[in-house]
């Protein structure tokens, strides 16, 4: 035989030990549980898992439990266990006599329990005895986890044990609007229509825009920085006026009460609702506008950004520019229109067959808007 057939044979040798050794080491780090109950056949639960029933024989990974013993018309047999490597752990339950009883065993511990509305709360985990023979509803809240409902039937001498898992906030938003069936535009990305649910939403400050044709779109802040859930509820006004931002500067861009928009060089939103509202007008190389705005109930909002140089001494401006039907140009051109159509009138009357018109003595006046 070679040396390198010896070599080969040697090393497969030792992982083979090896892989001997480890298989021992794991079925050392276990042990057996054995569990038998004085009044025969009863339910056995490790934490909130049922195992099976008595007599039960189980190998479990070293550590330590909870053991339950459960059956109806006996009080519930609760002992804390340590399994050891290579032991056995022998339970023997003795159950007595009982009335029955409601266990909550909830996650996250300490959520609070109430039961069919009432004002009476228990901190969970807990055992109700004594309870009266009927159906219940349950509700359960806890700081950032959703609130969980459920019912149960209680009749005496059950044992009933309840293991509901509360659902975290984190990550969650809801939008319902006023009429429904409204666009949620959130952080400037349509996400759906209105009533909305959704899972995953980075926690953070954030804003939501709902849209829906025939009514005023409104602006929505939320801040789920502490795990909280996003629930921004609204209903949408019927009117309001229009907004419209120039800057004039392609790269411009513009933020709306957190949310942001651009680059372009104008910005209209159409019908936004009344109220106050936090602008802000930057492009690269410029000063930023940070102002807050006003909407009005109706009519318009219109405001123009003039963007000055970071290197420069003036700053950047924002001003309110008033609409067209109040600017003198509208004025002048509505002037002209008047007198000119009252000129024609006048020319027309004078015409062939007709009589002429008399124009009044004394200046003319023009009532303007």
């Amino acid at each position: 035989m070679t040396q390198s057939a010896v070599k080969r044979i040697v090393f497969f040798v030792l992982v083979g030990l090896l892989f001997v050794s480890g298989r021992a080491s794991a079925e050392d780090a276990q042990g057996m549980l054995k569990v038998t109950s004085d009044q025969g056949t009863a339910e056995v639960y490790l934490g909130i898992e049922k195992v099976g029933t008595t007599p039960l024989s189980q190998y479990l990974a070293e550590g330590s439990y909870t053991i339950r013993v459960l059956k109806d018309g006996f009080e519930p047999f609760v002992r804390k266990i340590q399994i050891r490597p290579n032991q056995a752990t022998d339970v023997s339950a003795r159950l007595f006599e009982g009335q029955g009883s409601v266990e909550f065993l909830v996650v996250p511990n300490g959520a609070e329990l109430t039961l069919n509305g009432g004002k009476k709360t228990w901190s969970t985990p807990v055992r109700l005895r004594d309870l009266k023979e009927r159906k219940y509803t349950y509700k359960l809240t806890a700081p950032g986890y959703e609130e969980e409902t459920g019912s149960f039937t209680f009749k005496k001498g059950k044992n009933l044990l309840l293991t509901p898992q509360l659902i975290s906030s984190a990550g969650l938003l809801s939008v319902i609007s006023r009429p429904k069936g409204a666009t949620v535009i959130l952080d400037g990305t349509q996400v759906g229509m209105t009533p909305l649910a959704l899972e995953e939403v980075e926690s953070g400050k954030h804003t939501v825009q709902i849209t829906k044709k025939g009514y005023a779109s409104v602006f929505r802040r939320f801040d789920t920085s502490d795990g909280s859930k996003g629930e921004v509820e609204a209903r949408l006004p019927k009117s309001g006026a229009l907004l419209a931002i120039r800057t004039g500067n392609p790269e411009s861009e513009i933020s709306v009460q957190g949310m942001n928009f651009g680059p372009q060089p104008s910005y209209r939103f159409g019908q936004v609702e009344r109220g106050r509202y936090h602008l802000v007008v930057s492009a690269e190389g410029m000063k930023t506008i940070d102002k807050t705005i006003e909407v009005p109930l109706g009519g318009t909002a219109l405001y123009r950004a003039k963007l000055r140089p970071k290197n420069g001494s003036a700053p950047s401006v924002l001003v309110q520019s008033p609409p067209f039907y109040k600017h003198w140009i509208f004025y002048t051109a509505v002037g002209s229109v008047v007198v000119a159509s009252a000129t024609a009138i006048a020319l027309s009357g004078s015409g062939g067959g007709g009589a002429a018109t008399t124009s009044p003595s004394g200046n003319t006046l023009v009532k303007l808007p």
